[in-house]
């Protein structure tokens, strides 16, 4: 299973309810990076260089820990916020063939500017653990401590309106196309996220159990 969806759309929470509901592994390319980074493998070094910089760690470097990841964890996946960009759906569409496996589903979560922004607003990410916390669901304010690990809540540097601008400015350009890519596919579904989670995720459950 694929989760796409624009910032603060809400893929990392239902990517955390899918896998606490159906125990499917689930992972974003961010979160692999910060592994390896952590752990200090040779590729997470190159990517945090790079990361560090400002850049973005290319397609290929993002393939790689991606096919190690699944050599890991078997058939069952689900990716949040990947792949991001057509030619990344091309290349993940090749590995999985290469593996005899295909993608079952791919779930769309559709949301309105306006809520995108207040959700930013209330949004926090853990300094150890990178957890993306929520003020008002997951915590009380930005000076609790984060809930999977204790450690500094902090707003995100790039949760201001010149940088959503950019951002979805990039989505609209990069990642909203993989949408049709994969609605040519026939494995496409479209999921209203201008709700509460817990109403977004009886739909999501629906199509998983469909």
């Amino acid at each position: 299973m694929v989760l796409l969806g624009p910032p603060a759309s809400g893929k990392g929470t239902q990517a955390e309810l899918i896998q606490k509901r159906f125990g499917i592994p689930a992972t974003s390319t961010g979160a692999i990076l910060r592994r390896e980074a952590k752990c200090g493998t040779p590729v997470g070094v190159a990517a945090n260089k790079i990361i560090s910089r400002g850049g973005l760690a290319p397609d290929g470097l993002i393939l790689e820990l991606v096919g190690e990841w699944l050599e890991k964890i078997g058939d069952s996946f689900l990716f949040d916020g990947f792949p991001r960009t057509v030619a990344q759906a091309e290349q993940f569409e090749l590995l999985l063939n290469n593996r005899s496996t295909g993608l079952e589903l791919v779930i769309f979560l559709e949301i309105s500017d306006g809520t995108i922004r207040a959700r930013m607003l209330r949004r926090l990410t853990c300094s150890n653990c990178g957890k993306v916390i929520s003020i008002g669901r997951h915590v009380g304010d930005e000076g609790d401590p984060c809930p999977n690990c204790g450690g500094k809540l902090e707003a995100r540097a790039d949760d201001t309106d010149t940088a959503l601008e950019r951002r979805m400015l990039e989505y609209r350009e990069k990642t909203l196309p993989v949408t049709d890519f994969y609605k040519r596919r026939g494995i496409l579904a479209r999921v209203d996220a201008d709700r509460g989670a817990e109403s977004v995720f009886n739909d999501v459950s629906r199509l998983i159990i469909e």
